[in-house]
């Protein structure tokens, strides 16, 4: 009984804790503001708001809404794809043959001919005379189409009716569509070669030869070009360079709903170029001193012109010319196969290695010996004592000599007196001088040099 009791006891105490702690805690949070994380409350937005958009409400857009449309524009799609293929579709599949149709003006007036339907020859009737009727029907049934239609040639008035009856012989294609001077009605067999498939810009010419190509059918599937030389395209009008000398077959194959309907080929010929190339044997030729002669080493021509820049020309293989003065010439050489093909050169200043020249050293010793008035021969210069040029063909020269300070040190009008590198009778410091000539060359060339020279000390 004790122990009951006490236990009782022991329960009511806890509940009593429990109940101030629970009073406790009102009354401390009772004006507590607890604010969420962020993210929390974007995750539940997020959540709430794929909840919506799965639930059907007509006054929101929700997933239904988005299958609606989705199937909407599907069929739209649809709808349009078989308008257009109608549309386009120039060619019937069945039961007739047609490669390339190119509209008529003229059209079968008060004729409804079906899918069935048998055009065929009467040839036992009047000149233009054709007879329409079903596959199904024999000769002379109900089911034969009674009409006439109008389809005449090109400037004429000829017509051809339709008439009743049915016989066993069909009606060619020439005989049913004449041929027309503008509008070329077509119909071919399948695999049926037709070199009128296409044109061409060019069909021979000279490496590397650009063909432009253009498809006069339509109302196909596709087609593809097959030029010869590995290449291939399926454009309508491919253009193609032709970059090797050859032969090249262009084949174009024409595509149906059944395959393979037309195809036609026409050689395209591409011919070499000849190579042009000469050569002025003498490295410097003095003009106009002296006649040029030209060696000519053009390979696969046939025929040469030259121009030698001085408005002379001449058509020979390997000619000589003389030039009347000196001046800076452009040679160029245009040479001629066979078939046409041209290939040219030019060189420029054919002739700036002149025969003619002038050059100076840049340093020399002078003789500490004593001025020597600068007067030097190939013996009484053997160790370069004299600062004087190496020449040929000078017909006029003046030199000066300047110190870096550029005062005139020494001058001269003889090309065989130079510098002893004196000046006023006292030998010049070691360093470096600067000098510069002017003159001509015999042939009337001018020229003016500058340069930098070294006086050394013995």
């Amino acid at each position: 009984m004790l122990r009951f009791v006490y236990k009782n006891f022991k329960e009511l105490k806890a509940k009593k804790e429990d109940r101030i702690l629970r009073e406790l805690f009102r009354q401390k949070l009772e004006y507590a503001e607890i604010i969420p994380d962020p993210s929390v409350s974007s995750k539940l937005m997020q959540k709430l708001a794929v909840r919506e958009f799965l639930r059907f409400n007509p006054l929101r857009f929700n997933v239904y809404y988005l299958g609606g449309i989705i199937a909407a524009g599907i069929a739209t799609l649809l709808l349009f794809s078989d308008s257009k293929e109608s549309q386009g579709r120039k060619v019937p599949s069945q039961p007739y043959e047609i490669i390339n149709q190119i509209p008529l003006k003229q059209e079968i007036e008060n004729v409804k001919v079906s899918p069935d339907t048998v055009i065929e020859n009467k040839r036992s009737v009047e000149k233009g005379k054709v007879a329409i009727r079903s596959r199904n029907a024999s000769a002379g049934s109900k089911e034969a189409v009674d009409a006439k239609a109008r389809v005449p040639e090109s400037g004429t008035g000829e017509k051809y009716a339709l008439t009743p009856g049915a016989v066993n012989n069909s009606l060619s294609v020439k005989e049913l569509f004449p041929k027309q001077s503008e509008d070329n009605f077509k119909l071919r067999e399948i695999g049926v070669q037709d070199e009128q498939l296409f044109e061409t810009s060019v069909t021979e010419g000279c490496a590397p030869l650009k063909v432009a190509f253009r498809n006069n059918l339509s109302g196909y599937d596709s087609c593809l070009w097959t030029f010869g030389d590995g290449g291939s395209s399926a454009k309508n009008d491919p253009e193609w360079i032709f970059d090797l000398e050859g032969e090249y077959r262009v084949v174009l194959k024409i595509f149906g709903r059944e395959g393979l309907v037309s195809v036609s080929s026409l050689v395209i010929s591409v011919f070499p170029r000849p190579s042009a190339h000469f050569e002025i044997p003498s490295e410097k030729v003095s003009i106009p001193d002296e006649e040029v002669r030209f060696q000519n080493y053009s390979v696969s021509a046939v025929k040469y012109l030259w121009s030698f820049g001085d408005g002379s020309t001449s058509d020979q293989f390997e000619p000589v010319h003389r030039y009347e003065k000196y001046g800076n010439y452009n040679v160029a050489l245009k040479v001629y196969s066979d078939k046409g093909c041209t290939d040219s050169l030019v060189v420029s200043n054919a002739f700036s290695g002149s025969a003619y020249y002038i050059e100076f050293p840049n340093a020399f010793i002078p003789n500490t010996g004593g001025p020597s008035g600068g007067v030097y021969s190939s013996t009484s210069d053997e160790t370069a004592w004299v600062f004087h040029p190496s020449y040929s063909g000078v017909s006029a020269y003046h030199l000066k000599i300047f110190s870096k300070l550029g005062v005139l040190i020494f001058e001269t009008n003889d090309i065989n007196v130079g510098w002893d590198g004196y000046f006023k009778g006292q030998l010049s410091n070691p360093g470096v001088y600067i000098w510069k000539v002017r003159g001509n060359f015999s042939n009337g060339e001018p020229f003016t040099k500058m340069g930098d020279l070294t006086l050394l000390k013995n």
